[in-house]
């Protein structure tokens, strides 16, 4: 009886994830449980290696989604405490790493994919078309999440996720280059 309802609970969770992905739901209707977060950031970053070990090597790939978790939970801590929203800390974080996570399940087929169109015609394929659309899929919902977590409007919403990402890159970049 304990299984079922252990079950049942991660498929609510779950379910909620593709909510949050379909702009059903904010990040205040995620548990805020440290379990849950302690799995969930698990789960994005397992996820986060995947994908990077598509084109890179196990180093490069453990490396920069450590970073790019890091690089996450200092900038939600950051903007929850500008915002004075300090409390919203755990469902922040594990809405943006389950809408990753999400995400990124999706995309992890699309760049095996890929992956396997011959160079020449990868900029006119299908699967970068597909890329590009969870690209974009992406910045949304990190810009929803944004914006029901630190109560802005969806332009500032949008503002920030885009400021986010380019540093998230950058910090990934110079980090890989070895000057950070």
């Amino acid at each position: 009886m304990g299984t079922r309802a252990g079950y049942d609970d991660a498929m609510i969770i779950l379910q909620r994830y593709i909510d949050l992905c379909l702009f059903k739901k904010g990040p205040a209707d995620i548990p805020a449980s440290d379990n849950l977060l302690r799995l969930t950031l698990l789960v994005y970053f397992i996820l986060g290696v995947a994908i990077s070990r598509i084109d890179s090597d196990w180093n490069v790939s453990l490396f920069t989604s450590l970073t790019d978790m890091i690089f996450m939970i200092i900038v939600v801590n950051i903007l929850l405490k500008f915002r004075n929203f300090q409390s919203r800390y755990k469902q922040t974080l594990t809405a943006l790493a389950g809408a990753g996570a999400c995400l990124g399940l999706i995309g992890l087929p699309i760049m095996m994919w890929f992956n396997q169109v011959p160079e020449i015609e990868q900029a006119t394929s299908y699967a970068m078309l597909l890329m590009v659309v969870i690209m974009f899929w992406s910045l949304m919902v990190t810009a929803h999440i944004f914006r029901h977590a630190l109560e802005i409007k969806p332009g500032s919403a949008a503002v920030l996720t885009v400021i986010y990402t380019i540093l998230s890159l950058l910090t990934l970049g110079l980090t890989m280059s070895g000057v950070a």
